[in-house]
């Protein structure tokens, strides 16, 4: 029985280069089989684990509804099926599957399927915009986004189901997620969700929201670093930020790029703070000039962006740096195919923690492909899709 999945589904794509698998990784099938089972013993027809790993690979074949992972699992061969763990034929309603993910615990869920993408992802690649420098003797750094996404299809009259996840911007698998609190937000989840992680030569990326007091010293206290945006909900350290002599200040990094139809010319400057910053361990202020040119229109925006860091000058090198900042957005580019490739939004499940885990299972779909190597989302749905035994292979049962 392979230990990773990563060794066989690389056997799918040529030309990619797969990081060494962890010899002492449970299999896909033991992980989500080891989640809690909510049901009572007295009338279980199906196992938890298999029904989920099914679920799952329903979900990379693309399943965006209750209905086709049903149909999915009904249509697995029956040989297949029990070799997982279902034997005899599989009658599942739509409502039943539904029933009981609402009754799982979101939170038992996420810490098994993230703490697997994590040990999955465990070995970086050696070099990249994004991901670890190790040159120079820098030490390596990691980059960690943190973002919020609503669940547009699950709202009940004035509640809505809202998480808060923390992604690598390097491979886009989740290493933490968490759902806000009704007629909460963000900030108050910030500090459980980053509680169980080893951030240790991690930079935490977010978003203005974000950039609070207690957040950086959390970071800071746990061994980690942070690059937060600054917007007027930091009215002070805005108007200091701004005040900063950056006319003088000399270009340390600039990127050209030309893609999904437009050029974006981004200019980015530093300023060692001296003496100080109201805000707990900053160490040098950003700012980033963003010029984008709508090849269509030949319409010109220019946005300037300000920022923070508890990163000291030396640190790591002024590309990688303006890496971190961009990368944050691979957050929001996950998010986008979640709703583009699985159609998230327009997904009316309602009722407990149904919308969670649901959204947990195309997290892991995504982490997956992308460790795989799959660089296009939808192109590796459909071939799981119509090669349902390749997609198999991740639950470590054939080779």
């Amino acid at each position: 029985m392979p230990s990773s999945p990563i060794d066989v589904l690389s056997r799918h794509l040529e030309r990619v280069t797969i990081c060494e698998p962890l010899s002492d990784l449970p299999t896909l099938a033991e992980v989500l089989d080891a989640i809690p089972d909510p049901r009572s013993r007295r009338g279980r027809r199906y196992r938890l684990g298999p029904l989920l790993a099914l679920a799952l690979l329903a979900v990379l074949g693309g399943a965006t509804s209750l209905a086709k992972i049903t149909r999915f699992i009904a249509g697995y061969d029956p040989e297949l099926r029990a070799r997982i763990g279902l034997p005899g034929p599989v009658r599942l309603a739509a409502s039943t599957l539904g029933r009981l993910l609402a009754r799982l615990d979101g939170d038992d869920f996420d810490a098994a399927t993230c703490a697997y993408l994590a040990r999955l992802a465990a070995a970086p690649p050696a070099t990249g915009t994004n991901g670890t420098n190790g040159t120079n003797g820098r030490t390596a750094l990691l980059g960690l986004a943190v973002d919020g996404k609503t669940l547009r299809g699950s709202r009940t009259g004035d509640r809505v189901t809202h998480l808060l996840a923390a992604t690598r911007h390097d491979t886009q698998t989740v290493m933490a997620q968490a759902q806000v609190a009704a007629k909460s937000n963000e900030i108050p989840a910030f500090t459980p969700l980053l509680s169980g992680l080893d951030l240790t030569s991690v930079v935490i990326t977010a978003d203005a929201l974000h950039t609070q007091h207690e957040h950086a010293r959390q970071i800071v206290a746990a061994g980690g670093h942070y690059v937060f945006i600054v917007k007027g909900n930091q009215p002070t350290l805005l108007r200091r930020l701004k005040a900063l002599p950056w006319r003088e200040a000399i270009l340390n990094d600039r990127t050209d790029e030309t893609r999904h139809g437009r050029r974006e010319i981004r200019r980015m400057k530093i300023c060692t703070v001296r003496p100080g910053l109201p805000f707990p361990h900053a160490a040098q202020a950003i700012q980033v000039k963003r010029r984008r040119t709508n090849n269509a229109t030949g319409k010109t925006t220019i946005v300037t962006i300000y920022a923070i860091t508890s990163l000291h000058p030396g640190q790591i090198t002024h590309a990688h740096l303006a890496g971190l900042i961009r990368g944050h957005w691979s957050i929001e580019a996950l998010h986008h195919i979640r709703d583009v490739t699985y159609r998230e939004d327009a997904c009316t499940m309602r009722t407990g923690a149904a919308p969670r885990i649901m959204a947990s299972l195309r997290n892991l779909a995504i982490g997956l492909a992308r460790l795989i190597g799959w660089t296009n989302i939808a192109a590796a749905t459909d071939h799981y899709r119509s090669h349902p035994t390749d997609a198999l292979q991740l639950l470590g049962l054939t080779t």
